[in-house]
């Protein structure tokens, strides 16, 4: 018995944080909706496509652009286009979070680049945030 509560206690503690920031809305352009901070992201190291294209492995970007295709024998890569190019992104379905994204649809995303050897450039999206 004592077994089992100790793994249910110590999930309870992970959760019971999530749901207080939740309730309080926690932070805009996180994963809890409503009020919190509007403002910059601090320690992007890039913001457009071309700027992405020369950054590091794992460097945190936010792009602001739009979705244009979905890669062909993929369910999670798309082509992202911003203005300064093309890139593909990584975006797992429940970064949708149920939200439907067309080509016209203005999107900000948050990640980290993906640069492997003999493979293109992408960008790994945690967050999707529509731009109204």
């Amino acid at each position: 018995m004592k077994k089992t509560l100790l793994p249910l206690v110590a999930a309870a503690a992970l959760v019971l944080p999530s749901a207080a920031l939740a309730a309080e809305g926690g932070f805009q352009g996180g994963p809890y909706p409503g009020g919190g901070f509007q403002g910059p992201v601090g320690g992007t190291q890039a913001d457009t496509v071309a700027a992405a294209k020369k950054c590091w492995d794992d460097a945190p970007v936010s792009l602001t652009g739009r979705i244009v295709e979905r890669l062909a024998g993929s369910d999670d890569k798309y082509t992202f286009e911003d203005g300064t190019g093309r890139i593909i992104v990584d975006i797992d379905y429940e970064v949708f979070a149920g939200r439907t994204v067309t080509p016209q649809t203005k999107v900000r995303l948050f990640g980290k680049l993906d640069k492997e050897m003999m493979e293109p450039t992408k960008v790994d999206v945690k967050y999707l945030e529509i731009v109204k």
